[in-house]
């Protein structure tokens, strides 16, 4: 039995692609998008998807890690190259 409802937003081309997709096959979109996630999520469960956070592991392990002063100053070392009073004419 069907009880629960979930609302998702995706971009109109993807909604379209399902929508073509439910017409191939004779299914409706909420049957489509059911069949598309329940292979999604079998797919993940039998490992043949990798989460992505995965692949990141351990990737800045023992490495330097950048902190918020590091990204501020990085945001406004682009701003001032970006701003047309501070561009030097050669």
């Amino acid at each position: 039995m069907k009880d629960a409802v979930l609302t998702v937003r995706l971009p109109r081309r993807t909604r379209g692609r399902i929508e073509q997709a439910a017409r191939r096959e004779g299914r409706s979109l909420s049957q489509q998008v059911e069949r598309l996630v329940e292979a999604g999520l079998a797919a993940a469960d039998e490992g043949r998807i990798r989460p992505p956070t995965r692949i990141l592991a351990n990737v800045l392990d023992g490495g330097i890690v950048p902190d918020l002063s590091d990204f501020r100053a990085a945001r406004r070392e682009l701003s001032r190259s970006l701003d047309p009073r501070s561009r030097r004419i050669p």
